[in-house]
């Protein structure tokens, strides 16, 4: 019996040995040999005419393209700023309204006209004299930074830059001197006076979309002199789209934009692997 036995082990046992040597371990992420694979058709969808080898590396991740997002010609916009109206109903003494017209490139940079008319009349409380400037006309040039470059064109918030110029003429009447040594009262008026300026403005905004093409636009600017010509007898005290006394004034703007397009630029990869804007 014990004989049997051993006989029958040593027959199974090459059958053992053989069972062994088949087992192989199971295959993970970190063993694994990524297999080259042929590609037939290019990425417009042409067949090659030889196929072509594409070995994907485990680890290869798609980048984000540094190219910008939008075309460079994306849209223009125009707007109307009527933040004086407001304020000359508040009792303001002068004010500037304007036009402008911005055009965007990527939604990134956006060169900026702006033109219009500026005028005032103020009597100070306590003062002896009557400020009359006239219409007149000025313009402005510049540059906004949107630092929402990468969102949706409907939505912005922007720091600029303007450069602006004005020629205008105003008048000073009721001017009034009186002399208590001869108790007398003298009134005379300084007429026709001209003078010009050329102004800088820092300025931050915002931009809203309401409805469609329209929005909305707030701005606050800090504005600084460069030079100014008085005129022949006087002192200008209102600068066209400068303001008067106060270095700082505000806009408020309705916006109407035309998109050249809104579609955003789409990465593709090249048959080499490569990311490519399209």
């Amino acid at each position: 019996m014990m004989r049997r036995c051993i006989l029958v082990i040593m027959s199974l046992l090459p059958l053992l040995l053989m069972a062994q040597r088949k087992v192989t371990p199971v295959e993970t992420d970190d063993n694994k040999v990524e297999k080259p694979r042929l590609h037939y058709y290019d990425k417009h969808g042409n067949r090659l005419d030889e196929p072509v080898e594409f070995i994907t590396e485990p680890d290869t991740v798609a980048k984000p393209s540094s190219a910008p997002k939008y075309p460079l010609l994306n849209s223009m916009s125009f707007g109307v700023n009527f933040f004086d109206a407001v304020m000359l109903a508040a009792g303001q003494k002068h004010a500037s309204f304007d036009v402008w017209a911005d055009l965007s490139l990527h939604n990134w940079f956006f060169p900026v006209v702006e033109a219009g008319v500026g005028f005032a009349k103020s009597t100070p409380q306590l003062g002896n004299f009557t400020y009359t400037g006239k219409p007149s006309f000025y313009a402005k040039v510049g540059m906004n930074y949107n630092f929402l470059y990468k969102s949706s064109p409907d939505y912005q918030a922007f720091l600029g830059v303007r450069a602006g110029f004005s020629s205008f003429s105003y008048d000073i009447t009721d001017i009034t001197i009186n002399s208590g040594y001869w108790n007398q009262t003298n009134r005379f008026s300084i007429s026709g006076q001209k003078a010009s300026a050329f102004y800088g403005e820092i300025l931050a905004g915002v931009k809203v979309k309401i409805v469609k093409g329209f929005s909305l636009g707030w701005t606050g600017r800090f504005h600084f002199r460069f030079h100014t010509s008085p005129g022949s007898a006087s002192q200008p005290w209102f600068i066209p789209g400068y303001g008067a006394d106060s270095p700082v004034s505000f806009t408020f703007s309705a916006i109407y934009t035309i998109p050249f397009s809104h579609k955003e630029k789409k990465a593709d990869i090249a048959d080499d692997g490569k990311s490519v804007m399209e």
